[in-house]
């Protein structure tokens, strides 16, 4: 019996000790699975961050054509905060004519620049000066860009990546006081806690309280699920040890306030303290007031259930308790909690998701990225991107649409008005503002790109720039205007016809151009070839083969809003051809620049023919087809074309300033007339649109070959001022003659 007694035990304990090895070996290996795995994810890219889409950043320098409402604009879609004394960043005074500005830190494009304070002082039109804080000249400083998109992934989590040293200590004081105060003292996991929690909840017959350290808390948000079992906790334990015995305390708190959930944008989940300040106050972590740090703390323990847009009374008195425990703990002064707790939980209104905000010019922003990041990889990788768009632009162009086509279809009683315009920096040859139809929020389909349409009288600056690119032309020669007839190779006749009906004989160059006549175009075009049309046009940047039949002189050529942005922006360019983009650079998650648009311009048009050009196209808005522009901004030299095609199915126009080139076309989707001119329809989008911006002057930049003289319209001769009717007009040197007789 003893016998078997020993045994026994000798077999139990010999299972004992084998089963406690081969455990131990088990929990090893597993603890070794946990640390690989942990150590790849943190220590690699730890979330798929989203793509970050940005504006144009305002620039300034000393004699810069600006006015003081522009940059208080900016500012104020910015979000400063208009001070009488500033005392931190994002804040901004005004004086007279000076206004000074507290700028944020901002990684651009082009390399980090920290905060720092400088001043506008303006007058008349211009930027006259800018000075730092130590009252010294500066030659430029800039404003960081609004964000205005951020595209998500996969995952459906948006976050604002912030390093450690960013955020404010108090919120990071304020988070350990309120979550876990033994945070640097203990190794990941809190047996004391872990122990009074559950004192506590047993006591209150319910769970009242958690015994998790933060290092629990990221270890359960970053590789576990939020299952309730005991398998979860052991893990979340194992995960929370080896993430203390790895990294740094402030290393873990770094992930756990880029991670932590606060919170949810439609189908986006909104992670990390960064990101929550942005959405709920639409300001930068480090600007946060302490009663809005105290909210961001208080949503910690359930961002649903402490959701300060529905339920601002339960966020408010969780918020007072955090306040509490700031000032019990030395966090903030007596008088600073009084402050806080007298504020009321004021957050921004959830506002439409930002891929909905401009869909339009978004479409053209991601068509090019595929172009130019080919990488989905690095794309998911967060991707800074920083475009040309224009916001006051933009804002001016959706108001001009969302009012003018209402305007118009009362007025010429017609209807279903769809539209497509944009804008073009003609220095970068950046599109800087783009509405792709009438409904603005909508990404369908995107008639700047993709609806191509008869582009009429805006060819005739083709034909115009063909001729005067020959030494034998003029503006001031006579054209034939007088019922016509062509032949084409097929044999087919065509007679076209002036808009009025009406044939004037002999008409000068500089006339038939402003008043966009017919025939007199038809006869230039082809005196000097449909072939050299076509030319031209591919010259100016129209990219597509073009059939050369006759009917093309009167715009019998289909192309898109951003083909004709093209062309006008290489004649307003001086005939200096760039090719148009959205993408000014692109830099990866850590601020490497991948991509910098570097402007390249190519004279490929002869200087005198566009000077010559861009004066037809001046006269056009002072007494031709556009002299509409002139009444509403009479001191004001602006250029540019209107085209209607057949049966009035397409109004068109076609301007620019000094520094922005502009394309609106309104037409209907099923392709039936609308009843409008370009001088009805598309012109009045256009003065809607410049109204409330502040265009430039073109500046007469004339080539030394270039003189003025004195033409005799009835006869096409130079004539001296003194013998009857004449008119001033750009002509090459070789033709000048300097005392011409009557």
């Amino acid at each position: 019996m003893q016998k078997v007694k020993r045994k026994i035990l000798s077999a139990t304990w010999s299972f004992v000790w084998k089963g406690t090895v081969a455990m131990i070996f088990v929990v090893a290996m597993y603890v070794i699975y946990l640390d690989a795995k942990i150590s790849r994810q943190f220590e690699g890219n730890k979330w798929e961050l989203p793509v970050q889409v940005y504006a144009r950043a305002m620039q300034f320098f000393p004699d810069q054509y600006l006015n003081e409402k522009e940059v208080l604009w900016e500012l104020k879609r910015l979000n400063y905060s208009r001070v009488n004394r500033i005392s931190r960043t994002g804040q901004y005074t005004v004086q007279g004519r000076t206004i000074t500005i507290h700028r944020r830190a901002f990684e651009f494009y082009d390399g980090p620049e920290n905060a720092r304070i400088f001043t506008l002082n303006f007058a008349s039109k211009k930027l006259a000066s800018i000075v730092d804080n130590q009252g010294r000249r500066l030659s430029a400083a800039r404003l960081e860009p609004v964000q205005i998109a951020r595209i998500g992934n996969e995952t459906r989590q948006d976050r604002e990546f912030v390093p450690f040293d960013k955020f404010p200590n108090i919120l990071k004081e304020t988070l350990l006081v309120v979550e876990d105060r033994n945070f640097y003292d203990h190794h990941g996991v809190s047996v004391l806690s872990i122990l009074r929690a559950l004192y506590t909840n047993i006591k209150a017959g319910r769970t009242v309280q958690g015994g998790s350290t933060l290092t629990q808390q990221l270890a359960k948000n970053f590789y576990l699920t939020r299952e309730r079992t005991l398998i979860r906790k052991v893990n979340e334990a194992f995960i929370a040890l080896i993430l203390d015995f790895r990294y740094s305390k402030d290393e873990i708190l770094e992930a756990y306030l880029n991670e932590v959930f606060l919170g949810q944008a439609y189908n986006q989940g909104v992670h990390g303290m960064g990101l929550a300040a942005e959405f709920y106050f639409a300001k930068p972590v480090d600007e946060l007031e302490f009663d809005q740090i105290a909210m961001l703390i208080a949503m910690v323990k359930g961002p649903s259930f402490y959701n300060p847009r529905r339920y601002p009374e339960r966020v408010m008195e969780r918020r007072d308790l955090v306040l509490r425990l700031m000032v019990e703990n030395g966090l903030i002064t007596t008088p600073e909690y009084r402050v806080a707790l007298a504020r009321p939980i004021d957050v921004e209104p959830l506002k439409a998701s930002r891929l909905q905000s401009y869909p339009g010019y978004l479409e053209l922003v991601n068509r090019e990225l595929k172009q130019l990041v080919p990488d989905d990889s690095l794309i998911d990788s967060g991707l800074r991107i920083f475009t040309y768009l224009d916001l006051q632009k933009q804002t001016a162009m959706e108001e001009a649409v969302k009012k003018g086509l209402p305007y118009l279809e009362r007025r010429f009683k017609t209807e279903d008005l769809e539209t497509a315009m944009l804008s073009v920096n003609v220095e970068k040859a950046g599109v800087s503002a783009l509405v792709a139809g009438r409904q603005l929020k909508f990404s369908g389909f995107n008639r700047v790109l993709d609806t191509e349409r008869n582009i009429g009288s805006l060819v005739k600056p083709a034909i115009y720039l063909s001729a005067l690119s020959n030494p034998n032309y003029h503006l001031g020669m006579l054209l034939d205007d007088n019922p016509l007839e062509v032949t084409d190779g097929s044999g087919k006749v065509w007679s076209p016809e002036n808009f009025d009906h009406k044939f004037r004989g002999k008409v000068p160059m500089f006339d038939a151009f402003s008043n966009s006549i017919n025939i007199p175009a038809v006869n230039l075009g082809l005196d000097v070839g449909v072939n050299r049309v076509a030319q031209t046009l591919n010259e100016l940047g129209v990219d597509k083969s073009i059939t050369l039949y006759p009917s093309l002189l009167l715009g019998a050529l289909e192309l898109s809003s951003l083909d004709v942005a093209q062309a006008y922006t290489t004649i307003a360019a001086d005939g200096k051809h760039s090719e148009l983009t959205s993408v000014m650079a692109i830099t990866d998650s850590i601020g490497k620049l991948l991509y910098d648009h570097r402007v390249k311009k190519q004279q490929i048009l002869d200087p005198e023919a566009v000077y010559m050009t861009k004066y037809g196209l001046k006269r056009v808005t002072k007494k031709g087809t556009a002299k509409r522009l002139n009444l509403h901004f009479p001191s004001i030299q602006l250029a540019g074309k209107t085209g209607t095609s057949n049966d009035l199915r397409d109004s068109w126009f076609a301007g620019f300033d000094q520094n922005t080139v502009t394309v609106t076309w309104i037409g209907r989707d099923d392709n039936k007339p609308t009843g409008l001119t370009g001088s009805q329809g598309a012109l009045e989008l256009y003065i809607r649109y410049l109204k409330p911006l502040n265009p430039q002057a073109i500046v007469d930049e004339r080539p030394d070959s270039i003189r003025w003289a004195f033409i005799n319209p009835k006869t096409g001769k130079q004539s001296p001022p003194s013998c009857g009717p004449v008119v001033q007009l750009p002509i090459r040197s070789s033709m000048f003659e300097p005392r011409p007789r009557c």
